[in-house]
């Protein structure tokens, strides 16, 4: 589903979220070192909490509060990059539109907002610069997909990646380069001919249902741009319809195998990016526990 998150948390947490996007690296051949292994879920989200606590501390140690935000922000926010293919998910859920909304609401009402507007223009300037740095120097990588990525090298965030994993620009640069990379994934699946192939058979099915359509992701897209009660009634026997028709025809196995399949070769090719963001997060696992410790009062 699409995500509506703020420019800074994407900062601040998208390394994690792309590093639980890939699983575990293939064992190495011999002679080789062993590739990094990849954290856990819980060891992810330990990472997340520590570093949300340390920039909190940064901000408030320049004057600014500061709200930690989840590594998850809502317990049933799923991604589906070719599409809604969990038929319960859909039941319940349609494309995600009231989790959307509820996120929207949440972080147009909740304290960060009401905190925000209270602050003077000036005020909320100094907020960005202490939180982001006063400008995007001093960290940059090349983008697998092309350009140059970068951050700056100053600020409350790249603070708690120093803290956490020391080398700040090994950090930005492999973890940037990983999160970058799914999108790299997902337009690979997407050209694939088996995944094509079965896409076909996948439209088909749709059309049947009353539901035409010739890709689902544009599909759920199209369908969460429309509003009103007429478009939100549709939007649960749509995504019903999507997702049982990629399970019949076979486009969820086909996408998730290529996914693998997609996910080991990337690995294989950005094997130095993934070592390097792995073993660093590895390395920073006792460092997390005690700051979060600390700020439990553990």
């Amino acid at each position: 589903m699409r995500r509506r998150w703020s420019a800074v948390v994407t900062v601040a947490c998208g390394a994690l979220l792309a590093a639980a996007a890939w699983t575990a690296l293939p064992a190495d051949g011999a002679g080789r070192r062993a590739p990094a292994r990849a954290p856990e879920a819980a060891e992810l989200d330990l990472l997340h909490t520590a570093g949300e606590l340390l920039v909190q501390d940064c901000m408030r140690a320049q004057g600014f509060s500061y709200w930690p935000v989840p590594r998850v922000p809502h317990p049933d926010l799923r991604d589906f990059p070719y599409g809604v293919d969990d038929v319960d998910w859909a039941r319940d859920h349609g494309f995600g539109r009231r989790i959307e909304q509820r996120l929207d609401e949440e972080a147009a009402t909740g304290p960060r907002a009401r905190y925000q507007s209270r602050l003077s223009t000036e005020r909320l300037e100094a907020l960005g610069v202490a939180l982001m740095g006063p400008d995007s120097k001093g960290l940059a990588v090349e983008s697998p997909g092309g350009g140059t990525l970068s951050h700056s090298d100053r600020g409350c965030i790249t603070d708690s990646w120093r803290q956490l994993y020391g080398d700040v620009r090994l950090w930005f640069g492999a973890s940037e380069t990983v999160k970058q990379l799914g999108a790299t994934r997902t337009a690979r699946v997407n050209q694939d001919p088996a995944f094509l192939r079965a896409l076909a058979g996948w439209s088909e099915c749709v059309g049947r249902r009353g539901f035409p359509a010739v890709h689902p992701v544009r599909q759920r897209d199209e369908q969460l741009a429309r509003t009103g009660p007429a478009a939100e009634a549709e939007d649960v026997p749509m995504a019903t319809a999507q997702a049982e028709c990629a399970r019949s025809t076979g486009l969820a196995d086909i996408a998730q195998d290529l996914h693998r399949r997609s996910s080991d070769t990337i690995r294989v090719e950005h094997g130095a990016a993934f070592d390097a963001m792995r073993r660093m997060q590895v390395a920073a696992l006792p460092t997390a526990r005690d700051v979060v410790a600390r700020h439990s009062g553990g």
